[in-house]
């Protein structure tokens, strides 16, 4: 049933929304109820994933799961009690519209085959060895932006690998395999450097690949002509930038947050000044003092 597809989809993008805000505020010094939130919805979003899956084609659920990164942008925004920058709004509408025009233009159907066991073995493991080749040369690049884009890259290719093979309900091994591989990957890619530089390039490739899949070997998306080729190929365009900007306003946030200059840092200094009656200046960079000088509005003891 196509709409129990769209439902479950709906619900895996939310619960990834409510995810990676709460995972923002324990990255913030959250209470420890953000933070076990955050690891508690990660299983429950995967699952209404698969039933997601169970229920629709790969080519619709995709493309709606992205929207979980879209989502969280103005949940983030709620929990924090801030509004999203005007950047922030222009690429959620951005990314919603591409998202929204890319199943338009795909038309994704209920599978018309069943993929050949040995057809899909062998791209797996192409696909797979490209991840594992994109980890390589990885390792080998000192830039931290280049490293973390060839990691996000290649968990694309492996988030990607997990949806078609729970989709295909065949090769279980490889699909757990890909799954842990895709978590792990993903995890380097995030220490490597920011998020805007993994981020956009693994949920554009996983798109992508999802919808290889198919058309080639699941028959959900059927032939195009040249214009539904061109909007999709835009819709995907539009929709990479939009995701790059939300990685990068996340980046920012987030930065805003930990350093303490951010909403959440003034909510902490907030309190220490009603709590411990300090000067309400005190830790600002402007006020800062070098050593053995004293300070403005510290008072100054005789020996």
């Amino acid at each position: 049933m196509i709409w129990l597809a769209v439902l479950f989809a709906l619900a895996s993008a939310a619960t990834t929304a409510v995810s990676t805000s709460t995972q923002h505020l324990a990255a913030s010094r959250a209470p420890l109820v953000a933070v076990l939130l955050a690891v508690t919805l990660g299983p429950v979003g995967f699952g209404f994933h698969v039933l997601a899956l169970d229920h629709g084609p790969i080519g619709l659920v995709q493309p709606i799961a992205i929207l979980g990164i879209v989502l969280a942008v103005p949940l983030r925004a709620l929990l924090v009690r801030t509004r999203p920058d005007r950047s922030e709004l222009v690429a959620v509408a951005v990314t919603g519209l591409a998202i929204a025009a890319l199943l338009l233009a795909t038309d994704a159907r209920e599978a018309a085959q069943a993929p050949d066991r040995g057809v899909l073995l062998a791209s797996v493991g192409a696909l797979a060895l490209v991840a594992v080749l994109l980890v390589a040369v990885a390792a080998g690049v000192p830039h931290p932006t280049g490293r973390a884009f060839l990691l996000g890259s290649a968990s694309g290719i492996l988030f990607g690998l997990m949806s078609v093979l729970i989709e295909a309900d065949q090769l279980r091994w490889a699909l757990v395999a890909c799954g842990v591989s895709g978590v792990a990957v993903n995890q380097l890619a995030y220490r490597a450097a920011r998020l805007s530089a993994s981020m956009p390039v693994l949920n554009v490739v996983n798109c992508l690949l999802t919808l290889g899949f198919a058309h080639l070997l699941l028959g959900e998306v059927p032939h195009h002509d040249g214009p539904s080729v061109t909007a999709s190929a835009a819709a995907i365009a539009a929709m990479a930038w939009g995701l790059w900007r939300l990685a990068s306003a996340d980046v920012a946030v987030a930065d805003d947050d930990v350093l303490g200059g951010g909403h959440l840092g003034q909510a902490h200094r907030a309190a220490s000044v009603q709590l411990l009656g300090a000067d309400a200046d005190l830790g600002t960079e402007a006020e800062l003092a070098t050593v053995g000088e004293p300070r403005g509005g510290v008072h100054q003891h005789g020996g």
